[in-house]
């Protein structure tokens, strides 16, 4: 009897995951400007970092002179409600000064030099002077570029001042914008609906869970990208997790990789872009013949 039970069970499962995996994609995004084409995107990991101090102005303009397509990098609210481009709550690891960012004026934080501290830049040398730049001045000096701004707080204060200034400069279509924390996501598409956002990490934690039991084309997915680690072994990124991102008509862009074969690995599977601190590089594998 408790066999009986058991395979009668079991088939009802089965045959749920067959419907299941028969079931039409549930909802495709809708096209937007910011992926006007379906090129791949080499994205400037922190403005590429590898090649000058990161998240500054002066990495993004030599990344973008060597092949960049699209500048990532992280933002956090001064005490003085400035957005300064900066990964860290504080200025310790790359600058020559410290304190949190939080707790620290605009005027305050540019008084040190970004620095280059072993963790950022091994072995390279840069011309000093290169401040923390605030994110308006990025904007004012490459106001044609694609961004790819990750919200670092926890609170939605960033997010409400990041909103604002990408109304004043007109970057509706060229930003995009992710966060690890869902409520400050969720609070940032609700102040700014126009602006295209990527997956948050439980939403990318789902979607990834879907894809590996074939389901990922039932995913509702509230962003229009989504940014993921290669995982162990290259267990995260998948051809078939490509495959379902595709079907839901999003970009998959997988960060950090500064390897010539990987990248060529993934480029080969298909992903749409991938984030590296050597755009350089990755250039070179893209364009051959340049």
């Amino acid at each position: 009897m408790f066999i009986r039970v058991f395979c009668s069970v079991i088939g009802c499962i089965v045959l749920a995951y067959i419907l299941l995996l028969m079931l039409p994609i549930y909802n495709r995004v809708a096209p937007t400007a910011y992926y006007q084409t379906n090129t791949f995107d080499i994205l400037a990991h922190r403005n590429g970092g590898a090649l000058l101090p990161g998240n500054t102005i002066e990495a993004g303009v030599n990344a973008l002179a060597v092949g960049a397509d699209v500048l990532e990098l992280d933002v956090h609210l001064t005490e003085d409600n400035v957005l300064i481009l900066r990964h860290d709550a504080t200025i310790d690891s790359t600058t020559s000064g410290s304190g949190r960012i939080a707790e620290m004026t605009l005027a305050e934080i540019q008084a040190f030099d970004v620095g280059f501290h072993e963790i950022d830049y091994p072995d390279l040398v840069a011309a000093p002077g290169i401040k923390v730049p605030a994110l308006r001045s990025l904007f004012e000096r490459l106001p044609a570029s694609r961004f790819l701004i990750e919200l670092k707080p926890s609170n939605t204060a960033p997010a409400d001042e990041l909103c604002r200034l990408i109304k004043e400069y007109g970057l509706v279509n060229q930003v995009v914008v992710g966060s690890f924390h869902d409520s400050v996501l969720d609070h940032f598409r609700e102040m700014c609906p126009t602006v295209p956002t990527s997956l948050g990490e439980s939403e990318a934690t789902w979607l990834v869970l879907l894809g590996k039991f074939g389901l990922g084309h039932l995913y509702d997915t509230p962003g229009y990208s989504v940014q993921l680690p290669m995982g162990e072994d290259g267990f995260i990124v998948t051809p078939s997790l490509v495959k379902a991102i595709h079907q839901l008509n999003m970009r998959i862009e997988v960060w950090t990789i500064n390897d010539p074969q990987t990248m060529q690995n993934l480029m080969d599977m298909g992903v749409d872009g991938i984030i590296t601190d050597r755009p350089d590089v990755l250039e070179g594998l893209v364009n051959p013949q340049r």
